[in-house]
């Protein structure tokens, strides 16, 4: 595959994120997927992992991964798109990473590969070329590993973090200068938390924390948010603060640093100079945010790199929300996010179902 370069002074990079299906990629995402690939014509896809559902016993089989993977690669295959990715906490629940990552090497615009020696699988950057054919724009594909011991999400580790900071150093001393970039990984950085503000008490939207932030319930701040955005479950974050986004701070090179996982989540805003920001799930088969599922947008220009836009594409923005008539869809709406969501959702079913026993017994009586 040839290198990555700005043509004509622009580069454009699409984030798409937990597809999560098992066997057949759902029709509605595959068009989702194929539409927004025809409609932006991205220079780069990226991604950001849950790919596959391994949770599932039926994704335990390779066969049953190899076939998700192929049509996951599919779109872009046809399309001569290059794309790279990163693992999420479901893919690697089923067949080893390796293995899958062999199967997705398999296609002819996968850019994506292993820096040997590395914690997890998958870690690597992507340079993109200015038009003297030096580093221009950098994008690191962090591996955020996965569940730990059903109790929360490992953090990053030591090595991977120092092999950032190589990284950066070395580009710097190809471009002269450190390089503007991009980070993707699955699961959000425990930064994106000063995105929110606190509440002692759950309030009217106000959302419960997880791991470090559990003790309290948050709703996005607004003046440090880019508008639009919609924050609608628990950030997912790691259990504990590996020092990842302290890092990216150090200099001043990170633009931002995008994540999937919480399917309903497709917020961003800047702390500390550095955007944080989530992609909405894409995946029908999987929970979501109904028909604005979608895909995340990245548009440079090589005068200014740093001064890039970013926007999220969704499936009503193009096909409308009557498209979208299974009821498998909706029910998978409707699923819970997190255990707080569960017992939420748990106490409001209860309650119905209380108020229907009410009317019925009322009834009775009346008879």
């Amino acid at each position: 595959m040839q290198n990555l370069k700005f043509h004509d002074g622009k580069f454009k990079i699409m984030q798409i994120t937990d597809i999560q299906d098992t066997l057949d990629v759902d029709a509605e995402t595959l068009r989702l997927i194929c539409a927004a690939l025809d409609r932006e014509k991205p220079d780069l896809v990226v991604l950001t992992g849950d790919q596959v559902r391994g949770q599932v016993s039926s994704m335990k089989k390779s066969e049953n991964v190899e076939k998700v993977i192929r049509q996951v690669c599919a779109p872009m295959d046809e399309r001569g798109i290059p794309f790279t990715f990163v693992f999420g906490n479901h893919d690697v629940q089923g067949v080893p990473a390796q293995q899958q990552l062999a199967w997705y090497l398999e296609s002819p615009v996968c850019a994506a590969r292993d820096t040997p020696g590395l914690s997890g699988c998958g870690n690597h950057n992507l340079v993109i070329e200015g038009g003297d054919g030096r580093p221009a724009l950098n994008v690191y594909m962090l591996d955020s590993h996965s569940n730990a011991n059903l109790r929360g999400y490992e953090p990053l580790q030591a090595d991977q973090i120092a092999w950032y900071r190589e990284t950066r150093e070395a580009l710097r001393g190809q471009a002269g200068d450190y390089v503007p970039s991009l980070l993707f990984q699955h699961i959000p950085v425990e930064a994106a938390y000063r995105l929110l503000t606190a509440h002692d008490k759950r309030r009217k939207g106000a959302i419960r924390g997880f791991a470090a932030f559990k003790d309290k319930f948050y709703t996005l701040d607004e003046s440090k948010v880019y508008p639009g955005g919609r924050h609608l479950e628990t950030l997912c974050v790691p259990n504990s603060d590996a020092g990842l986004f302290e890092a990216a701070c150090e200099k001043g090179e990170m633009l931002g640093m995008f994540f999937g996982h919480d399917h309903k989540n497709s917020f961003a805003g800047r702390v500390d100079g550095i955007d944080l920001g989530y992609c909405p799930g894409c995946g029908f088969a999987a929970y979501g945010d109904g028909v604005r599922r979608g895909v995340r947008v990245f548009e440079f220009d090589e005068a200014d790199v740093r001064s890039y836009k970013t926007r999220v594409l969704t499936y009503t923005e193009m096909f409308g929300a009557k498209h979208v008539k299974r009821l498998s869809h909706w029910l998978m709406d409707q699923a819970p996010s997190s255990a707080d969501d569960a017992i939420s959702k748990g106490i409001k079913v209860l309650l119905i179902l209380a108020g229907i026993a009410g009317v019925v017994v009322a009834l009775v009586r009346l008879l």
